[in-house]
């Protein structure tokens, strides 16, 4: 497990840059802690601050990449946590790569044209497709999960976005200014990446 400390530099690399309450929304840190972190981290020179907002500096990757290895030597030595991963990355990431650009684009005469989103039962589709990925994900990463909370979390936040995408919101599936199905995933796969020390697939 991560400290405060590190929890909140940590999340600076799933968000890039950010506010001291969006880091807590990813990280579900008390706001005092993640304040008081981001402090510390800035006094270190693991952070930088920038007009209300921070990101992570190279010597902050370097902690991290010294942090990971010792929190989680365990979770990376565990055959069932290798095993979530590969299906993970060739099974449902793979999946909702696939149904983002799907909901991104649509097919006409034979090309793929940009999404308008006037056909409201092929949108509904996607997100009931959408909806069944992220239950199948719910079981595949549960070794993770039991070893890193804040893995649920994330799949909360994809669960939350889906009902939001389910009621009409459609910035939820693939927006880029919310919290959408494919922000939040972006930010899962980075976290379980770090957690266990692989390289995102080209």
């Amino acid at each position: 497990m991560l400290d405060p400390n590190e929890l909140t530099v940590h999340t600076l690399t799933l968000r890039q840059l950010g506010s001291a309450e969006q880091l807590a929304e990813i990280n579900a840190l008390p706001i005092a802690d993640v304040e008081a972190a981001l402090e510390k981290a800035v006094a270190d020179g693991a952070v930088m601050a920038a007009r209300g907002n921070f990101m992570i500096t190279p010597a902050g990757r370097e902690f991290l990449d010294d942090v990971y290895a010792r929190a989680f030597a365990g979770l990376r030595a565990d055959p069932a946590v290798t095993d979530a991963m590969d299906s993970f990355e060739t099974g449902v990431n793979k999946q909702v790569l696939t149904l983002t650009t799907d909901w991104q684009t649509i097919e006409v005469d034979g090309a793929r044209v940009s999404n308008d989103h006037a056909d409201a039962d092929y949108d509904a589709k996607i997100v009931e497709k959408l909806g069944r990925v992220h239950e199948k994900t719910q079981k595949v990463l549960q070794p993770l999960a039991q070893q890193n909370p804040l893995v649920d979390r994330f799949l909360d936040r994809i669960g939350a976005a889906l009902i939001r995408a389910e009621g009409g919101e459609t910035d939820y599936v693939s927006g880029v200014r919310v919290d959408s199905v494919h922000t939040v995933w972006f930010q899962m796969h980075e976290h379980i990446l770090r957690l266990t020390g692989r390289e995102r697939p080209e």
